[in-house]
């Protein structure tokens, strides 16, 4: 999460109460990949330390190519994986066509994925994203994700245009988890929304 998971506090999480998996705060693929002044402010946010792990690098952006560079370095980097936000409902995000934005583009998501796995290599790639744009509508939209054979598929329980504004919507996140087994994929599910201890 964007000004919440930078390395101090996951070092501190690690301290207090290891969890399973970390995620790093997420990293524009065009900052990333487009000057060296950006690439080195973008590369601060990718520090960890050994305690982390296993620690995953979050990318957003909404050009394929980039997406594969971005990889290249995550991996180069030695992270334990790399999970693709397609669930940021911000709009300077979404303005550029990323985070959620991408539900609206379910063919350039699928592309993204792709290129992502490429630069990858053997890292497990990841997606988070939400159960719809501006209303409840996340059948599809799920299904083409679930095709690309995400190790996991974290799903936020709200739309875009909800924002943080409501509940989530935990029951339909167990209808993912439903549609995924009925589709016989093996990726994982994971719930995301109203998390707020630890």
């Amino acid at each position: 999460m964007a000004n919440v998971t930078d390395a101090a506090f996951r070092r501190l999480i690690s301290e207090i109460a290891k969890p399973s998996v970390m995620w790093t705060e997420f990293v524009s693929c065009e900052a990333l990949t487009h000057d060296p002044d950006s690439r080195r402010r973008m590369m601060t946010t990718l520090k960890y330390a050994e305690v982390e792990r296993p620690v995953v690098a979050q990318l957003f952006g909404s050009k394929p190519e980039q997406f594969y560079e971005s990889a290249m370095i995550v991996r180069d980097l030695g992270f334990d994986g790399i999970d693709i936000n397609m669930g940021c409902p911000e709009n300077n995000v979404n303005n550029q066509g990323s985070g959620a934005a991408l539900i609206l583009q379910p063919d350039l998501a699928v592309d993204i994925v792709a290129a992502c796995k490429r630069g990858a290599g053997d890292l497990p790639v990841s997606v988070k994203t939400r159960i719809g744009f501006h209303h409840i509508d996340y059948k599809d939209w799920v299904l083409r994700l679930l095709g690309t054979e995400p190790e996991v598929l974290t799903i936020h329980g709200r739309t875009r245009d909800e924002m943080s504004k409501v509940p989530a919507h935990w029951d339909v996140i167990g209808e993912v988890v439903t549609l995924a087994k009925s589709a016989g994929s093996p990726a994982l599910i994971l719930g995301n929304g109203d998390v707020e201890s630890l």
